[in-house]
């Protein structure tokens, strides 16, 4: 089997504007010293994140050879052959100059043709509403301010002295969950200080409200449950979301919102109908319903290995029939981190790692990332389908497909294969 083949197949299938998209880039270099295309140099980048590699100078070290190169040439469909890959030098100037909105922009076009297709309906909730995660990561921290955007974090000694302040960049992320497995980026906002001496710093909570805002505007008649932890259980972000359209299954925890809190715990044992319990592989599970103003409906889990319950908020109708689904889904919310910023950061690729320290092509890395982390799920779900691959690790996998890419020229009869129609059926 030819593995870049197998590549090829997925991004034509499910990506097929990616090239074009690539191509269409504002291109902020001056005009006689260009030597490689707009989409050379991303598609050159969205490579590496596919192939786990983690730094720049192993991108140029590990795709730079005759075969790779041909390949990448027959991938991109060029006009000219391409003889080498663009130095990892060259890809950093030139992200450095790329308005980072313009690989930001590539993201919800690439969804889009997702939410469209007929492969992941049943990932929606109760049929009708894709499942949105959203939560915030920290990406580098610095001894030293790093730019003008930097957030700070201090820290103090028992007697209260600041011996140590952090400089740090974090961002909010929405992410989509299709089937059990596979995250991928939907919306990002940066929380940013506008300048190096703002009074009050910006905080996940605003950037909800831009992100929100944003995905509104990209996806307005997309209809979206919003997994979110109890940062996020307020009166505002209950209304934003009724004024959008949208759904939400909120973690709850105490302090959340003491009033609605208080009432819950009242109306669980007042309503002892709206209780029930089942028992699973030796486990309990405990489900309680509760009304609230503001269309709230309260959803408590329990387990009988557990010492702590599991607590939902949501606007989604609540019955015996559909909780234990409900309580499923807000489950799912942890999917942010272990298929999301964990395999992003510890699975190889390099999501903590410093590509460049220009503010700008940070930005630009961490889109192009999430790009390449969309192509690498898509394909590896379909390799699985495939016996002979059931068992081979990520890094395996992905390995294999990089000596693929380097090894086997694609000819015009894989051209062939890699356009004929087929169907995915993602489990």
């Amino acid at each position: 089997m030819n593995l870049a083949v197998e590549l090829w197949k997925i991004i034509r299938h499910f990506f097929p504007e990616l090239m074009t998209l690539l191509e269409n880039r504002e291109d902020p270099r001056h005009q006689s010293y260009i030597e490689y295309e707009n989409k050379v140099i991303l598609f050159t980048r969205i490579l590496a994140t596919v192939f786990r590699i983690g730094s720049m100078r192993q991108i140029t070290e590990a795709l730079n050879h005759r075969i790779s190169i041909q390949n990448v040439g027959t991938m991109l469909e060029l006009d000219e052959e391409l003889t080498e890959l663009p130095h990892w030098s060259t890809i950093n100037d030139y992200l450095e100059k790329l308005p980072s909105t313009e690989s930001e922009a590539i993201i919800p076009k690439l969804v889009y043709r997702i939410t469209r297709m007929r492969s992941f309906e049943n990932s929606r909730i109760r049929g009708k509403y894709w499942h949105m995660v959203v939560d915030g990561t920290q990406l580098y921290s610095f001894d030293e301010r790093h730019c003008a955007h930097c957030l700070t974090r201090e820290f103090k000694n028992e007697a209260g002295e600041v011996v140590r302040t952090q400089y740090y960049h974090a961002l909010l992320e929405a992410k989509l969950v299709l089937n059990e497995n596979m995250v991928i980026s939907l919306a990002t906002e940066f929380v940013e200080n506008e300048t190096a001496t703002v009074e009050k710093q910006d905080c996940e909570l605003n950037a909800f409200y831009r992100l929100a805002a944003k995905l509104k505007k990209r996806f307005p008649r997309l209809p979206l449950c919003l997994g979110m932890d109890s940062l996020y259980a307020a009166d505002p972000v209950f209304s934003l979301c009724r004024e959008y359209g949208w759904r939400y299954i909120i973690r709850f925890k105490d302090g959340s919102i003491p009033s609605v809190a208080k009432e819950f715990d009242v109306l669980k044992h007042l309503e002892p109908t709206q209780t029930w319990s089942k028992t699973v592989n030796d486990i309990e599970e405990t489900y309680r319903i509760a009304y609230q103003t503001h269309e709230l409906n309260m959803v408590e889990y329990t387990q009988s290995d557990r010492t702590y319950p599991f607590v939902f908020v949501t606007d989604l109708p609540v019955s015996k029939r559909n909780c234990e689904q409900l309580v499923l889904a807000g489950r799912r919310r942890w999917k942010i981190e272990n298929e999301g910023f964990n395999a992003q950061k510890c699975q190889g690729l390099a999501l903590e790692h410093l590509f460049s320290r220009n503010y700008n092509a940070m930005k630009n890395h961490y889109f192009l990332i999430q790009i390449g982390h969309m192509i690498a799920q898509f394909l590896e779900a379909g390799l699985r389908q495939l016996t002979e691959l059931s068992k081979v690790s990520s890094c395996s996998l992905f390995g294999l497909l990089k000596e693929s890419l380097r090894t086997v020229s694609l000819t015009a009869l894989d051209y062939e294969v890699v356009e004929v129609r087929r169907q995915y059926r993602f489990r």
